[in-house]
């Protein structure tokens, strides 16, 4: 991150990981994941653009707190992409509520544009964006739309629609912090004559037992297809910190998933 002048900003992020590229190789490769350009046009009003860092989880990723443990739901289950090539503006109403709007190729930062059709995301926030710093709370609301064509139509008729729409909410005091999400996703087919409906939900508990131990429990519950029966799968996720000395994180956990 540098701060270019009273008006602009950036970040540049690499990140080490498999492409999805479709190509029989496990080798593992470095790739861009933000470069992203910040410009304050004016006290409350800012514009985003580049490879930046998309609104559908930002929040809920910062309450949760542990993504080296695992990634925040909408990121697991594959809802939404943590970044994207776009365009996106910020605008703080009072002192609690903001929202974003973002306008992206919806492809990720893992692949190229490969149709004319963009992702838009939305979220409203009230309260305090990173609970994982400062107590507080926050409630808000996510919603994104992504067309995209697998055959090169040019009809709208033949357009494949995935949407996700989903709140949130957290709270931090006195060493607790807590927080849940729910979404459902639906992606109609061109070729389908009903749309696939998905649910997703999230809960996750943090107590800091002092300043340097911590335990955590996450409760993760998808279905993927609600028509589909034995679908459904349920995640837990428990463990405890231990912070022997600044900058390192020590670990032990458990992960137990079910499905029906």
């Amino acid at each position: 991150k540098n701060i270019i002048s009273d008006e602009l900003s950036f970040i540049l992020q690499t990140d080490v990981g498999r492409l999805d590229s479709g190509v029989s190789d496990d080798r593992w490769t470095v790739y861009l994941k933000k470069a992203q350009l910040n410009w304050r046009v004016k006290k409350g009003f800012k514009i985003s653009m580049g490879m930046i860092g998309l609104n559908m989880f930002n929040v809920q990723e910062k309450t949760w707190g542990h993504r080296f443990v695992e990634k925040s739901a909408l990121d697991l289950a594959g809802w939404s992409s943590s970044a994207d090539l776009g365009f996106g503006i910020t605008k703080k109403i009072t002192d609690n509520l903001s929202g974003s709007f973002l306008i992206t190729n919806g492809e990720g930062y893992k692949e190229s544009d490969n149709d004319n059709y963009e992702k838009l995301s939305f979220q409203i926030l009230y309260g305090k964006k990173h609970l994982g710093k400062k107590d507080g709370f926050n409630a808000g609301i996510v919603f994104s739309k992504l067309d995209n064509d697998q055959n090169n139509s040019t009809t709208v008729e033949e357009l494949n629609t995935e949407t996700v729409k989903g709140f949130f909410g957290g709270w931090a005091g006195k060493g607790l912090r807590v927080g849940f999400e729910n979404h459902l996703r639906d992606y109609d087919a061109f070729n389908q004559s009903e749309g696939e409906v998905g649910k997703l939900s999230s809960m996750y508990f943090n107590y800091d037992i002092n300043m340097h131990s911590t335990v955590f429990v996450r409760f993760d519950s998808e279905d993927p297809n609600e028509d589909i029966n034995d679908n459904e799968e349920s995640t837990l996720i428990a463990g405890y910190i231990w912070n022997p000395t600044k900058g390192l994180s020590i670990c032990p956990n458990i992960t137990k998933t079910t499905k029906w």
